[in-house]
């Protein structure tokens, strides 16, 4: 009993850990009359126009309010306070981790009436200094992605070089300047990055581009709450669904039969290697309870093959019999085989001596019939190899394949 309360409380403590970065957003600001009088106990609220989730909040003796853990989504702002007529401000887009302010100026008038503003309000971020680009999901779906890789929109922010790859440790890209693989990702407020074994920062999520509502980089002077990371922040936060049931399914397919050689193969007469790529899946989102709970799913598969041409040693049919007399290093010289049984001291001098095979051959009494069977398995030379070492003797093609979930 005693182990299952401590694994309880060491779970709450966590999950209030998992959410000490912020995915969402805040919209404040001030409540004033037609005189620049500050309004108190003014009734503000808050609704998502996607989901319909209200958030009620009240201005404070200095006219202020502030409504904070605002999901990113487009909002409509209502303000009313007895003797004025009802303020309404629609259209207003929140992005993550943005705090944007919306100052309301109140009209003398009965509540029954409202002053309604269609336009967005929220235009230039001035409630912190923080360096940091956001792209939105129209972008994100709508530009085109080698691999559908949204990591690789990160290179619309100024300040970014470097590459982005499909595995674990090739998120090899900086921000202003600072270390490669230095970075910090969070996936809806949750950690997705790892160290390696080498000290750097590897990925462990690689979500579906049609999954992301946006992500925001964050270069310089972000807030302490990221602290984990050396260079810079990625904040990416997944789509959740709304009122309306959405649905998408796709395929995008590559194969190397409607492409073209290019010039310089066929110059050479040399055929189009075989390449093909199919990326599939879909999303789902709607409710579960309207105006209140809300659910997403997305699946993505990538299925790729591509020859690949590969030049690596084997064994000799001379090596293969234990002659080595015509296995020579890069200057030449015939390199010894010296037989382990005969290690003796060395009368000369310090250390130990050993006689060579005669020859420069092993007897074929002498052969490991484990390394004999295990040599089965490798082919024969099939090329000519670089230089008097028989290095590089063989040649392949074959097909790589790439397969993700």
């Amino acid at each position: 009993m005693r182990t299952l309360l401590i694994a309880i409380s060491l779970g709450v403590c966590l999950a209030r850990g998992l959410h000490a970065q912020s995915i969402t957003a805040t919209l404040t600001g001030t409540v004033t009359d037609s005189s620049g009088a500050l309004v108190p106990n003014a009734e503000v609220t808050i609704t998502n126009t996607e989901t319909g989730v209200r958030t009620a909040v009240t201005t404070d003796r200095r006219g202020g309010y502030t409504a904070a853990l605002l999901p990113r989504g487009q909002y409509n702002l209502e303000v009313s306070a007895p003797g004025f007529r009802k303020f309404v401000q629609e259209g207003i887009t929140l992005q993550v981790q943005q705090t944007a302010r919306v100052d309301v100026e109140l009209a003398l008038g009965p509540v029954a009436e409202a002053v309604v503003v269609t336009a967005d309000a929220v235009r230039l971020e001035t409630e912190n200094a923080t360096l940091a680009k956001i792209v939105d999901n129209r972008t994100i779906v709508n530009l085109p992605l080698n691999t559908r890789n949204v990591y690789s929109l990160v290179f619309l922010t100024p300040g970014v070089t470097g590459t982005v790859g499909n595995s674990y440790g090739e998120m090899r890209y900086s921000v202003n300047g600072g270390r490669q693989r230095t970075m910090d990702t969070l996936i809806d407020g949750v950690t997705a990055a790892h160290p390696t074994v080498n000290g750097f920062a590897g990925i462990s999520v690689f979500p579906s581009v049609d999954a992301i509502e946006e992500f925001k980089l964050m270069g310089a002077n972000f807030p302490a709450e990221f602290g984990r990371s050396l260079g810079s922040v990625l904040n990416i936060v997944f789509k959740s669904g709304t009122n309306t049931f959405h649905g998408r399914a796709y395929e995008f397919l590559r194969n190397s039969v409607l492409d073209a050689n290019n010039f310089f193969d066929n110059f050479r007469g040399r055929k189009l290697a075989s390449f093909k790529r199919s990326q599939f899946g879909g999303v789902f989102d709607g409710p579960v309870v309207r105006n209140r709970t809300f659910f997403m799913v997305s699946y993505e598969g990538l299925r790729e093959r591509s020859a690949a041409n590969t030049v690596f040693s084997v064994p000799t049919e001379l090596e293969r019999r234990g002659d080595f007399s015509q296995t020579r290093a890069a200057n030449g010289q015939v390199i010894t085989i010296y037989d382990p049984l005969t290690t003796r001291p060395n009368p000369n001098g310090p250390g130990f001596i050993r006689a060579a095979f005669t020859g420069n051959v092993i007897p074929a009494d002498r052969m490991d019939p484990v390394a004999l069977n295990v040599l089965k398995y490798y082919p024969l030379p099939n090329t000519k190899p670089s230089g008097v070492t028989n290095q590089n003797n063989y040649s392949n093609s074959a097909s790589r394949p790439l397969d993700m979930n």
